[in-house]
């Protein structure tokens, strides 16, 4: 009945909404990679949040902007056929941008720990590092858990205003879900023991007072600009955590709570860029 009534302003609102935010922060993002980019060459760290910027856009096209398009046009846009590549694809932006957080995590302490060798760190490493532990190990894993018999099929359905699955007792009992919590934990927990080895080395050094406060004349530029990334590195990691425990305690019922749960994911990757320029000087 649903699929044959006119949209409703519901509806208009939970397919617009982040169709309009998405375009939005898209742009935003896009701005702070050009800026990214240009200083690249200098400022190592910024070559692994280019990376993560680009699986934070593509997390955010596909809980944004195609959940947004699959309400207003009343249609799932992928065939009951191709459902299964199609949630390959899913999953593989989703453990790209959770495989970013520790790879990023532990760049903050190789910066602080190493400042001399990450400084001498070429491009070519930098994204090699990027494409094969935040990239291919996360391809590499949805290849090798997607067609096992624990695996429930999950597609977007319009009418709910988000994602369902197939089975949805299967994906609470035979694996799953408890494969995927096992993953954001493994991705949490990593970067925070990176970060906190990275603040005791910061406090050792005299350095963590620079390294939140407005840069002073003492250290090198490049220095001071990698210290400050840590801030809002920190703060990604912990809106992510706080998205995925919101996910799991629960949204509540009905469209609008699947409608939320996609917005969490879409959330968490449109918030990065503001984090980045809000407590990174450089970028501003």
């Amino acid at each position: 009945e649903w699929y044959r009534a006119p949209l409703s302003g519901s509806d208009i609102l939970a397919g617009g909404l982040p169709i309009i935010l998405t375009v939005i922060f898209i742009i935003f993002y896009g701005l702070v990679m050009v800026v990214l980019w240009n200083a690249s060459k200098e400022i190592i760290g910024f070559r692994y949040l280019l990376s993560s910027a680009l699986a934070d856009i593509l997390c955010m096209i596909q809980y944004g902007l195609i959940n947004g398009l699959a309400i207003l046009t009343k249609s799932p846009l992928v065939t009951v056929g191709g459902r299964s590549l199609f949630q390959l694809y899913i999953d593989w932006v989703w453990f790209a941008c959770c495989f970013h957080l520790p790879l990023i995590a532990w760049s903050r302490l190789h910066a602080i720990y190493s400042p001399h060798t990450f400084r001498e760190q070429r491009q070519w490493m930098s994204y090699g590092i990027c494409g094969s532990l935040a990239w291919l190990l996360p391809l590499g894993i949805c290849c090798v858990t997607h067609w096992q018999p624990f695996y429930a099929r999950f597609y977007f359905e319009p009418a709910v205003y988000g994602m369902l699955a197939d089975d949805f007792v299967k994906y609470q009992r035979d694996g799953h879900s408890q494969m995927f919590m096992g993953i954001h934990i493994f991705v949490v927990v990593l970067p925070f023991i990176f970060y906190s080895l990275t603040i005791i080395l910061l406090i050792k050094h005299r350095s963590f007072v620079g390294a939140v406060q407005p840069e002073k004349k003492s250290g090198s530029r490049r220095q001071s600009v990698e210290s400050k990334l840590i801030i809002p590195c920190i703060l990604g990691t912990i809106v992510f955590v706080i998205g995925q425990v919101a996910i799991t305690i629960g949204t509540g019922s009905g469209p609008w709570a699947t409608w939320t749960i996609c917005f969490l994911f879409f959330l968490n990757s449109a918030l990065q860029p503001v984090l980045l320029v809000t407590f990174s000087p450089f970028l501003r």
